[in-house]
């Protein structure tokens, strides 16, 4: 009886993750930083290609929801792509807004590419220094 062996092939994951990206109909989901700037918290999402009319800016329930829609032209439809990685498609992406921050203040900005979104902190909720006295 003769053992078979099985060729190990290190690269056949590197094969599998590029046929995740040449799936067409994945979902996109733009990525997001939140940080506090300031007093503020700061959300920053990669929505590159789009125009500033097609992305919405919401709060719901608490939650600074972003949402929109990135579609390319289709003069390409019916060519044979040998890789297609752009995604495209609607998309929506929710960050929980604690009850510190102000979602009546909410400003936005848009730049190459570059959501930046503001939520300014209720001013009672900012630190204050208080001057203590001490009795003798």
């Amino acid at each position: 009886m003769r053992a078979h062996l099985l060729r190990y092939d290190p690269f056949s994951i590197v094969r599998d993750f590029d046929r995740f990206f040449e799936e067409p109909d994945r979902p996109w989901i733009p990525r997001v930083d939140v940080l506090d700037r300031d007093g503020s918290l700061v959300v920053r999402a990669e929505v590159p290609g789009m125009r500033s009319e097609d992305i919405d800016v919401t709060v719901e329930n608490s939650e600074l929801v972003i949402s929109g829609t990135r579609s390319f032209s289709t003069t390409d439809e019916g060519k044979e792509y040998h890789r297609r990685e752009i995604a495209y498609g609607s998309f929506q992406r929710a960050v929980y807004l604690p009850d510190e921050f102000d979602a009546d203040k909410i400003t936005a900005q848009y730049h190459d590419g570059i959501l930046e979104i503001t939520v300014p902190r209720h001013p009672e909720v900012l630190p204050k220094k208080v001057k203590v006295e001490i009795g003798e």
